[in-house]
């Protein structure tokens, strides 16, 4: 899992915010398929955001909020869902000097950090990483996760020089 929250947090330090959102967005779809990878799509990403993501986000941001942005995100490139509770999501980048400007509604639109907001969703996983450390399923479907190989795994059938 290090390998995708490895790849969240450069996109934060890079300021490449929309691949920092979407990967973000994804992890909670990862951890709840390899979990329980029988459940429906929304049940497994909802029960995995009320134990990971709820005690920091829950009554601003609740598990039905996410997965329903993460629908229109992922899916359609929106910033709102039909039915969600409020009328969007208004990200912005971190304000200078260090402030923290995070969890605001405004007019029924919630204002998040987007930097705070993919740390967040990291640091969940890394938390639920060491909590499934001990399940043999989890950590065989782990293995079978995406890879990406170095140019030199081609070698015994490609030479470059």
């Amino acid at each position: 899992m290090r390998r995708f929250t490895d790849a969240a947090r450069k996109a934060v330090a890079d300021q490449n915010w929309f691949a920092a959102l979407f990967v973000s967005l994804a992890l909670p779809d990862i951890c709840g398929s390899l979990e329980n990878p029988t459940a429906k799509v929304g049940e497994r990403y909802m029960n995995w955001f009320n134990r990971y993501l709820a005690p920091r986000y829950g009554k601003m941001f609740s598990a039905e909020d996410c997965y329903y942005f993460r629908c229109a995100c992922l899916h359609q490139g929106l910033g709102a869902h039909e039915r969600s509770r409020n009328d969007g999501i208004h990200f912005i980048p971190p304000p200078p000097r260090g402030n923290i400007v995070h969890l605001n509604l405004l007019n029924n639109v919630l204002q998040m950090q987007i930097d705070i907001f993919c740390i967040d969703v990291c640091d969940a996983v890394e938390r639920w990483t060491v909590d499934v450390a001990g399940n043999a399923e989890i950590q065989g479907r782990i293995c079978q996760l995406l890879h990406i190989h170095p140019l030199s795994s081609l070698r015994p059938f490609i030479a470059f020089d």
